[in-house]
């Protein structure tokens, strides 16, 4: 008779048991944590994003370069951080507005000289990377975030940005500020000046649920989140307003299937399709005139190179385009409407109109 010990046999048998149980009743999950429907959006989201920071990028530096080739996945801190063997540069970006949280982008050393001799006209550095050129990595990054929020803006109807951007160099990757908790990880190629490299976009995952979700919504989709609920208990479905569940039926007879034959229908009778005179633009521009709106004077512009931004200080001559006393341009909204000439009155500066487009003309550029 047994003295009451296992054999190491029945042991391993016992946790052989333990296992095969645990396979059993383990629940069903997503690798990522997010749904179909949300992986779809951010990655086509994604694809545009790209598309547009590339040609951003492109744009301002007169060189070559393009971003491409989204693939998203969920991570943990550790488990990115083993992906990684070499130096990198971090560039905070959280967003606030419609949507809020955590944001980053993460990219090899290699692509932040790429970038910054890119965006300061000159050769890559060699050796580590200056403050200079994380200064010019950070207003590139800022330019590019720019066209990223726009392409979600224009995506989600509502405002975005990215708050304090700022590039930092993380000699180990340890030092990556990154979620605790899993995180997306979108993964984009980076090529420049025939180099490739690549860049990451990292979200905290209620970010990215977030984003996506607005996207559905924005597209009419229902979107369904896990109610709080205790496990087994179903899910809450999250309705928007004008996405009923079903379409009413009418119909201009009467009802034989319920009996209600004695109710009376009469057919939908419509006016007559004839031309009628288009009201003019100024029938009801009396309701506008108390909205207010931005009057801006407009003295000059000019373009610089980044460079030559950044190396800005006290003192700094910039030259306009517009030569001495020539007219200065009034804007409404970013809308001409007049010139002018500046005058001093007391002892602020006024504009008094010297030439003005038509009035229709002003409430055509308003529209």
């Amino acid at each position: 008779m047994s003295d009451g010990s296992l054999s190491q046999e029945e042991i391993d048998a016992l946790l052989q048991g333990a296992d095969d149980l645990g396979g059993a009743i383990q629940p069903e999950t997503t690798t990522s944590g997010l749904t179909d429907d949300q992986k779809n959006e951010l990655t086509a989201l994604a694809s545009e994003i790209a598309q547009s920071m590339g040609t951003t990028l492109s744009t301002i530096t007169g060189k070559s370069a393009s971003i491409s080739n989204p693939s998203l996945e969920v991570l943990t801190k550790d488990a990115y951080i083993l992906q990684i063997n070499e130096k990198l540069v971090q560039v905070l970006a959280d967003y606030s507005g419609a949507i809020t949280g955590r944001h980053s982008y993460v990219i090899t050393e290699q692509a932040a000289k790429q970038i910054a001799s890119l965006m300061m006209a000159q050769e890559e550095e060699e050796g580590e990377l200056t403050e200079m050129a994380l200064s010019a990595l950070t207003e590139g990054f800022s330019q590019m975030s720019g066209a990223s929020n726009a392409v979600i803006e224009e995506k989600i109807g509502s405002q975005v940005k990215t708050d304090g951007l700022k590039a930092e160099f993380r000699e180990d990757p340890i030092d990556l500020d990154l979620p605790e908790e899993s995180f997306v990880r979108i993964h984009f190629d980076f090529v420049s000046n025939g180099n490739s490299s690549y860049i990451d976009e990292i979200l905290d995952m209620d970010t990215a649920k977030a984003l996506a979700d607005e996207v559905l919504k924005k597209k009419g989709v229902f979107v369904q989140q896990p109610a709080a609920a205790a496990p087994g208990e179903g899910t809450e479905t999250v309705f928007q307003p004008g996405m009923g569940t079903s379409i009413p039926q009418f119909s201009l007879g009467p009802d034989t299937s319920s009996g209600m034959s004695g109710v009376g229908v009469q057919p939908v009778q419509f006016s007559s399709l004839t031309s009628s005179p288009q009201q003019g633009v100024t029938g009801n521009i009396g309701l506008l005139m108390d909205v207010s709106m931005q009057l801006t004077v407009e003295l000059g512009r000019t373009k610089m190179l980044i460079k030559d931004i950044l190396g800005m200080g006290e003192g700094t001559i910039v030259e306009l385009d517009k030569l001495a006393g020539e007219p200065v341009d009034l804007l409404v909204n970013g809308k001409l409407i007049a010139k002018g000439e500046v005058v001093v009155i007391d002892e602020n500066f006024g504009v008094r109109v010297t030439d003005i487009i038509s009035p229709m003309e002003r409430i055509s550029n308003l529209e």
